[in-house]
This record gives C-alpha cells, sequence and structure tokens, in this order.
C-alpha cells in the first residue's frame, strides 16, 4: 500500500545518508520519554514490544474493515492503519542508520525485517481489498481528497499482487521480502566496505575539500632509510579518500581536477567486490518477481 501505508523505509534509506560510526559500548537506556518520543524506545529491546503493539492494533482495525463499516471509515481505518506501521517503520530505519549503539541499531534492524513482512501481509490482504473497493465505488460519502486517496490504494493494492492466484501471490510476497533484503545487504555492504581511493600529490585536492579526505605520506623514490629526520623531508603527501556513496557525491561535485574526479569514480563504484554476487541474485529475484505477473515498484 503506497498510498496510505508507505512501501518499505529500508529501501528507501540509503546509499546517500550519512551514516555515524556505530560503537561497540553498552548503550544506555532512555530514561525520560523513549527514542524519538516513543515510550516503548527506552531500551533497545522496546523496539520488540513497538512491533507487537503495532501489528496488533493494526490487526484489529484490518478485522474491524472486514465487517464492511461505511467508506468513510474504511478510510480512517486504513489511515490509522498507516500511522501505527510508518511510526515504527519510520523509527526503526532512523534509528538503523543513525544510532551510536549497536544494540540499538541490531533491535531496530529486526524491527524494520519484521514490520516489512507484516506490510506484505498487509498489501495482499483480500478483506482490506475488497474494503477498498466498495468505498472507491461508493464516491459520493467521500471527499474528493479521499476518493482519489482510495483509488490510489486500490492501484498499488494491485501493483503488488494482489489479483494473482494464491500460488503466485505467495511467491510474490516471498521475492518481494527477498528483494528487500538483498537491497538491505547491498547498502550494508558499501557502508562496511566503502574502499578508498590514494591521491598524490595533495595539491590536487584543494583546502576545501580536506574535511573529506586524510592525509597521508609515502616514499619517494630513492627515499633515504637513515635518519627520521631524513626521511621526514622525503616523504610525500597525499589524501585518501573513503569511497562511501555520502563522501563520494560532494567530492566529485567539487573536485577541480578531472583526472582525481575520474579515478574516485571508477573506485566507488568497483567496491565492495561482494556486491557482485548481491546484484546477481537481486537481479534474478526481480526477473521471477516481473515474471509473475506483478507491476514492481523499484526501490
Amino acid at each position: 500500500m503506497h498510498a496510505l501505508i508507505r512501501k518499505s523505509a529500508a529501501a528507501r534509506v540509503r546509499a546517500n545518508s550519512n551514516f555515524i560510526h556505530i560503537s561497540t559500548s553498552t548503550a544506555p537506556s532512555i530514561k525520560e520519554t523513549g527514542l524519538y518520543g516513543f515510550h516503548h524506545l527506552k531500551t533497545p529491546k522496546g523496539f520488540q514490544r513497538f512491533v507487537d503493539d503495532a501489528i496488533e492494533r493494526s490487526q484489529e482495525l484490518v478485522n474491524y474493515i472486514a465487517g464492511m463499516p461505511s467508506s468513510p471509515e474504511i478510510i480512517r481505518a486504513m489511515d490509522e492503519i498507516s500511522d501505527t506501521v510508518c511510526s515504527v517503520i519510520d523509527s526503526a530505519e532512523l534509528c538503523r542508520h543513525t544510532h551510536p549503539y549497536r544494540e540499538f541499531v541490531d533491535e531496530a534492524s529486526k524491527a524494520s525485517l519484521r514490520v516489512n513482512e507484516f506490510l506484505h501481509y498487509l498489501n495482499t490482504n483480500h478483506s482490506i481489498y475488497k474494503a477498498v473497493n466498495k468505498a472507491e465505488k461508493d464516491s459520493n460519502s467521500l471527499t474528493h481528497e479521499a476518493h482519489r486517496a482510495v483509488r490510489f490504494l486500490r492501484m498499488d493494492l494491485e501493483k503488488g499482487g494482489i489479483h494473482l492466484c494464491s500460488e503466485k501471490l505467495d511467491r510474490a510476497n516471498e521475492l518481494a521480502i527477498d528483494i528487500i533484503q538483498l537491497s538491505r545487504e547491498y547498502n550494508e555492504n558499501i557502508i562496511t566496505d566503502p574502499g578508498h581511493v590514494d591521491i598524490f600529490p595533495a595539491s590536487k585536492i584543494p583546502k576545501k575539500l580536506h574535511h573529506l579526505v586524510s592525509p597521508i605520506y609515502r616514499n619517494l623514490p630513492g627515499s633515504s632509510k637513515g635518519s627520521w629526520g631524513l626521511r621526514d623531508k622525503t616523504k610525500e603527501k597525499g589524501f585518501r579518500l573513503a569511497t562511501e556513496s555520502s563522501t563520494l557525491q560532494g567530492f566529485l561535485q567539487c573536485a577541480p581536477d578531472a583526472g582525481v574526479r575520474k579515478v574516485a569514480y571508477v573506485q566507488g563504484n568497483s567496491v565492495p567486490h561482494a556486491n557482485l554476487e548481491v546484484l546477481d541474485k537481486l537481479i534474478a529475484t526481480r526477473h521471477e518477481f516481473a515474471q509473475i505477473g506483478v507491476w514492481t515498484l523499484l526501490v
């Protein structure tokens, strides 16, 4: 459900985000209000309860919708499902990509995956589909905005494969989960193994870009191996650029040397090598997904 229940934020996040270094120290509890103002998120394990409560409340609303209430009530219930589920998924994705403590990141990742699996249940729920069709046909009782929302919701349900037979729909759901997991693995590989490029001499990098690079030194040909002082004088200064996406993007926009930009671009798009296998799997999974007859939204 894209109009009211958004697609996975895991697939949206991503390669252009600025990721904070994850510490290995013990995560403290947040005693006042909880992370992002949610009382469940006072500790990392709170994500489990956060997901449980969201799924429980959403299921209550699905059961209510299945009873075919009035069209405005269907829209209101769908809107509450959207708020409930997206509060969890947005919090989990934000935490997963920015929190400095590994315990919070790990629990947020588990929560994000569970909610995405639940989203696929919602996106392929025939009771919801029947109710949405009923509401769309009952245009007289809806505002113009509500009618547009329910129309887009019906279209998104059909893009998700709600019209398929049960066997194909089950397989489509499995493939959709695989696509999310492979996309996440792809992005995580970039974060953990971004690669780098060493640039010499240092004069090729203007001062305004020094915050993106780290200084390095290399011995010049024929440098002396005598005293430390003499050896220091024969070393050449350069810079090392980590080619993770956000740093690389800013560097490519501002670096004046075309040769340096080319080297950085090629290196930044050549690593990590582990993603070659991930891409092969992702292409094959998307191909099968398309062959089933599902209209997929690229993420």
